[in-house]
């Protein structure tokens, strides 16, 4: 049986960890320029993309679990 939907505790450990990999980013963007140095990310860039992922996730989550 293949199912395409994420159910709400799937949703909820992908979107976890996509969050806490977005503050990972971040900070590492802002370590960086703290340092002198220029990244090739500018600060709020992982915010964005993973905004738009963890959208995608809920879009592909059954509807009883989406936000």
């Amino acid at each position: 049986m293949s199912r395409t939907k994420f159910n709400g505790f799937e949703k909820y450990f992908i979107q976890t960890a996509l969050k806490h990999a977005i503050e990972e980013a971040e900070k590492d963007v802002l370590a960086v320029e703290a340092e002198g140095k220029r990244s090739i990310y500018a600060p709020g860039y992982f915010t964005m993309v993973g905004k738009e992922i963890i959208d995608k996730v809920n879009d592909m989550t059954l509807k009883r679990y989406q936000d």
